[in-house]
C-alpha cells in the first residue's frame, strides 16, 4: 500500500476515534443524560400502551395514597379510645 494511502486511513482511524472519545465524555454529562432522557419519555409517551401503563400507575399510586390515609386515621382512632 502506498504512504500516501496509508496516511490518509490513518488520519480516517485517528479522526474516528477521537470522535468516539468525544462521544463517550459527553454522555456521561448528567445534563446530557438528562436531556436524552426527557427526550426518550417524550417519545415514549405518544404510544397507548405507555399512557395506559402510566395511567394505571397513576391509579394504583392514588390507592396506595388513601390506604395509607385510611390506615393513619385508624391508629389515631384506636391511641383515642
Amino acid at each position: 500500500m502506498p504512504l500516501r494511502k496509508l496516511k490518509r486511513v490513518a488520519k480516517i482511524v485517528d479522526a474516528a476515534m477521537r470522535d468516539g472519545a468525544r462521544a463517550r465524555s459527553q454522555s456521561t454529562d448528567p445534563a446530557f443524560r438528562e436531556r436524552v432522557q426527557s427526550d426518550r419519555r417524550g417519545e415514549l409517551s405518544k404510544f397507548k400502551t405507555v399512557q395506559h401503563a402510566l395511567a394505571d400507575r397513576e391509579r394504583i399510586e392514588k390507592g396506595r395514597a388513601t390506604r395509607a390515609a385510611n390506615a393513619a386515621k385508624a391508629k389515631t382512632k384506636a391511641k383515642k379510645k
